[in-house]
């Protein structure tokens, strides 16, 4: 009687569905890595006590980043699709 021999499975190469997954998470990272200081200097520009001049810069410079992040968060996605 011949044996069946069982699939064999590459646990090496990722699913579609895992690659995703990770592709999300790197996005995310890299996303969270530039809007973490963006709310930091947003929360000192409005709850520190600092001259208006240093409040000013401190606020346009998180005004700066959040776009930054959409797009550092965002490079390369399409071209995976």
């Amino acid at each position: 009687m011949r044996s069946r021999r069982k699939a064999v499975v590459d646990v090496v190469t990722p699913t579609p569905r895992e690659a995703r997954l990770a592709d999300l998470a790197r996005r995310r990272r890299r996303y969270l890595l530039v809007i973490v200081p963006c709310l930091a200097l947003v929360a000192f520009g409005f709850f520190v006590p600092a001259p208006v001049p240093v409040r000013v810069v401190v606020l346009v410079v998180a005004a700066v980043l959040a776009p930054v992040a959409a797009i550092v968060a965002n490079a390369g996605a399409s071209s995976r699709r």
